[in-house]
């Protein structure tokens, strides 16, 4: 029997405020995170509508839904099974795409002699996710409308129990895809914009017209009643030049829902150069930017990691709240973090989630993103050879720490 068939959870709007009620066997016990749930969610800003229930961001069902309701149900399991439950199933569909990008983060993953899983294989892990308690399900890539079977991906899962979100970088975003990801029903997309010069921006990724293609085909998924959302990386120069604030303006003047705002974080091709990582000063000005634009008299939203991974926000998402997956099965903290727990060809993903979150060093909430974070590139990123293949198993880590401890030298095992 689930928790939540020993409760009823029972809401009202009153305006954009959400008023819920809790009922049942169980009340008692539930009631106290039901208040923090919904003055949470009565504090944020409404970014859009969906019917009558409210959207506060992309990366979360809208609310009250049965889907968004999940979030109270996880919290709750949380705290009775004192172990963490993924809000969020990250799944690379493929890691082929059209884009030839100078930072791409996917491209140490991927290895032509592996197969990528089948459809049936990816929806065993969205079924495992959403036991989980996952309510939000996103098909990344590489490119993932390069898949054909994408329709049938997004389709598959249960609306009553998860939103379906795609990276994209727009490329194929013309009117008979963007029609049948809207009947598939898949909720939000986000589009990858570099650089808010269009020159700029298609010299990164290697496709003349890939900017204007993008933002056009975003604009087709919004007349097709499906949220976007720019989702960009803030860099020392772009914070400087003013480009990264004039990319969130062109965020609202084209109507986007939201602009996500990653910071730049050394992983894929540029792993080892933690150089690139921002200043204190840097993230600070980020988190201003973000602040502005979405305190604004406006409907669109700004997400900053700045914020969000910081102890101020909520800490680290990967092994927390978040799991990635590869195109072929191994399973990552998150899309950034290298470090793979198993693979569902060979385990579920409940078992590796277990495994990933009983891991001494992943088990306790980390206050900041470890992939910014020095000690923690010291013990898993630094160890690791010079342009290595990834991902590189917890196992493997563990045996390259040991071996460094023995040799007093950096192991150059698991190199191409």
């Amino acid at each position: 029997m689930e928790i939540f068939d020993m409760i009823s959870v029972e809401t009202e709007m009153e305006g954009n405020r959400i008023i819920g009620r809790v009922s049942g066997a169980l009340a008692p016990l539930v009631a106290p995170y039901a208040d923090r749930f919904f003055n949470v969610l009565n504090s944020l800003k409404v970014i859009a509508k969906r019917g009558q229930a409210n959207v506060y961001n992309l990366y979360n069902p809208p609310q009250p839904t049965k889907a968004g309701m999940r979030a109270l149900q996880r919290k709750f399991k949380e705290a009775m099974f004192k172990m963490v439950f993924p809000a969020t199933a990250n799944l690379a569909v493929t890691h082929k795409c059209q884009c030839k990008c100078v930072h791409c983060s996917a491209d140490p993953f991927v290895d032509p002699s592996r197969e990528e899983l089948s459809a049936e294989e990816i929806m065993a892990v969205v079924s495992g996710a959403l036991a989980l308690g996952s309510s939000l399900v996103i098909y990344t890539g590489g490119e993932p409308l390069v898949r054909e079977d994408l329709f049938d991906l997004i389709k598959f899962v249960d609306k009553d129990k998860a939103i379906v979100m795609i990276f994209t970088n727009g490329w194929l975003l013309n009117d008979r895809n963007v029609g049948r990801l809207a009947e598939a029903g898949l909720a939000t997309l986000n589009i990858s914009i570099d650089d808010a010069d269009p020159g700029i921006h298609d010299r990164l990724r290697g496709i003349k017209g890939l900017y204007e293609r993008a933002f056009r085909g975003a604009k087709l998924a919004r007349d097709a009643g499906i949220l976007t959302g720019i989702s960009t990386y803030a860099t020392s120069e772009n914070i400087a030049n003013g480009r990264l604030e004039r990319l969130i303006q062109i965020g609202q003047e084209e109507g986007f829902h939201e602009v996500t705002i990653f910071d730049c974080i050394p992983s894929g091709r540029f792993l080892k150069e933690a150089e690139r990582i921002l200043s204190a000063e840097e993230k600070k000005k980020v988190a201003t930017l973000a602040r502005k634009y979405h305190g604004m008299d406006r409907p669109m939203g700004v997400v900053a990691q700045s914020i969000i991974n910081s102890p101020e926000g909520v800490g680290c998402f990967g092994a927390h709240s978040q799991f990635y997956m590869t195109a072929y099965g191994d399973i990552n903290p998150c899309d950034f973090n290298p470090i793979s727990f198993g693979n569902v060809r060979t385990m579920p993903i409940q078992a590796i989630w277990q495994k990933m979150v009983s891991h001494p060093d992943f088990k306790e909430k980390h206050l900041t993103c470890r992939m910014q974070t020095p000690s923690y590139r010291q013990k898993y990123i630094d160890i690791l050879p010079d342009h290595p293949r990834l991902p590189v198993t917890i196992e493997e880590i563990e045996a390259l720490r040991i071996k460094g401890a023995e040799c007093g030298v950096r192991s150059s095992e698991f190199k191409d």
